[in-house]
C-alpha cells in the first residue's frame, strides 16, 4: 500500500497533526466517520481516486486543521477475497492507482523512504532522500524490494561466471526472505505457513507490479510500500 492502516497505532487518542504527512497511517474508508462540518469544509471524495480515496480525505482533513482520532474499539466485519487470483487483482489495482495520489499530494522530486516504525507519532516511513528532480520518483526501500534486487544481482553474477559472489548474494536473498516472511513462519504448521507466505508474496508482487505500471502511465517511477513487517 501507499501507507499502512492506522491499526499500527495501538493506543487510543488523537493522531499527532504536526507529524501527520503523506507517509503517515490513515483511517481506512471501511471503518471511519467524518463530521458533516468537516466534509462541507474540505469537499467531497475525489472521484479520480480509484483507490486511496480514504487516504486522500484524511490528508485533506488534517491539513485543514481537523483532528483525527483513533478508536481501537470501533470494529467492522470485512469479507476478504476468496481466491489467490482475486487477491492478486485487488492488490494490483491498489498499486496501479496509487501513483495518482502521489502526484496529487507531492511535487516532482526524488524521494526514497525507509521504514521508521514510529507508531507513537503515526509515521511509518521516513524520507531517506528527498531532493528536487525533473519528474516524480518515489521508492519505498522495503525488505521485499531488497530481496528482489539481491536476487537479480545473484542471477547476473552467476550469468557472468562469478559463482562465489553469486552464492553470497544468494545467501543474502535467503536472509532477506526470512526478514520479509518471518511473521508467517508461526502461522501453525509448515503447510499453513507456506500458504501464508505464498499469499503475501503474491499480494506484494501484484502491488509493486501495479505501482510500476501505474506510475509509468503517469510518467513516474513508483515502487510501493509492502507488508514486510510484523504487526
Amino acid at each position: 500500500m501507499i501507507i499502512q492502516i492506522l491499526s499500527n497505532l495501538v493506543d487510543e487518542g488523537y493522531v499527532n497533526r504536526d507529524g501527520y504527512g503523506f507517509t503517515s497511517p490513515f483511517f481506512a474508508g471501511a471503518n471511519v466517520a467524518f463530521r458533516r462540518e468537516a466534509l462541507l469544509e474540505v469537499g467531497d471524495y475525489d472521484s479520480n481516486c480509484i483507490t486511496g480515496e480514504d487516504h486522500d480525505m484524511c490528508l485533506r482533513m488534517s491539513r485543514a486543521g481537523w483532528d483525527l482520532f483513533f478508536e481501537p474499539r470501533a470494529g467492522v466485519r470485512h469479507k476478504n477475497r476468496l481466491t489467490s487470483r482475486s487477491l492478486a487483482g485487488q492488490w494490483f489495482g491498489y498499486g496501479y492507482h496509487h501513483p495518482y495520489l502521489v502526484r496529487k499530494h507531492t511535487p516532482s522530486g526524488l524521494r526514497l523512504y525507509r521504514l521508521g516504525r514510529d507508531a507513537s507519532s503515526g509515521s511509518m516511513y521516513r524520507p531517506l532522500v528527498k531532493t528536487p528532480f525533473p519528474c516524480h520518483v518515489s521508492v519505498f526501500l522495503t525488505p521485499f524490494l531488497t530481496m528482489h534486487l539481491l536476487l537479480v544481482l545473484a542471477i547476473v553474477l552467476a550469468a557472468v561466471g562469478l559463482h562465489t559472489p553469486a552464492i553470497v548474494a544468494g545467501v543474502l536473498v535467503a536472509v532477506e526472505g526470512i526478514r520479509v516472511f518471518r511473521s508467517d513462519f508461526s502461522a501453525g504448521g509448515i503447510v499453513r505457513s507456506a500458504k501464508f507466505i505464498l499469499l503475501r508474496y503474491i499480494a506484494n508482487l501484484a502491488l509493486v507490479g501495479g505501482g510500476l505500471l501505474g506510475g509509468a502511465r503517469l510518467r513516474m517511477l513508483y515502487v510501493n510500500a509492502t507488508f514486510d513487517y510484523k504487526e
